[in-house]
């Protein structure tokens, strides 16, 4: 697996950032909406003042823990005591907007970390959710669209040592988009 490495949020932000302890309960999987390495999307999400957060960035190279697991994070949009924002680590794979080459990497570097977390927990693949599981929101949005959400999963799974059916991508042409909502800005905290 690649490095993980902390640049965790100052106790002096827990306010703005991750205001409750949390037993984690499962992993949430986004995609950034955004082309920055893991280290960048990390940086600004600290230094920022907006009720916008999440635990890990994985991109092509490394994974960058922002927020301790015992903390909650605001990324799954349903609100102050959503199930998502209180129990789940917000794990967002970086470069969604890039290059597929990088992308794909990033996605498979997330994969892998997924399953390390996983295993780490005593959990199973269960306790994997979308962003849009949450709150209906269209991410992880190229995860979605050009691989499927079962095809991700069994790249966890791969990485747990499980079989799975080999799933494919969606035939050129077809989409799996239902919501598609990207977050403008990062003071757009409803996504």
């Amino acid at each position: 697996m690649v490095n993980i490495r902390q640049n965790l949020v100052s106790p002096s932000k827990y306010n703005i950032k991750c205001p409750y302890t949390m037993v984690p309960q499962g992993i949430t999987v986004h995609n950034t909406a955004n082309n920055a390495p893991a280290e960048n999307e990390i940086a600004y999400m600290i230094r920022n003042n907006y009720e916008v957060s999440f635990h890990y960035a994985v991109d092509d190279k490394e994974i960058v823990q922002g927020i301790p697991d015992t903390r909650n994070a605001w990324h799954c949009g349903d609100g102050g005591n959503g199930t998502g924002n209180r129990t789940t680590i917000g794990v967002e794979i970086c470069y969604s907007t890039g290059a597929k080459a990088t992308f794909e990497k990033a996605q498979e570097n997330a994969a892998e970390f997924v399953a390390y977390k996983l295993k780490q927990y005593g959990w199973d693949i269960s306790k994997v959710y979308t962003h849009q599981h949450w709150n209906g929101k269209h991410c992880p949005h190229r995860t979605l669209d050009e691989y499927g959400w079962d095809y991700f999963l069994n790249l966890v799974k791969k990485y747990l040592g499980q079989s799975a059916a080999p799933a494919t991508k969606p035939a050129a042409g077809t989409t799996t988009k239902a919501l598609y909502r990207v977050r403008k800005t990062w003071a757009d905290s409803k996504s």
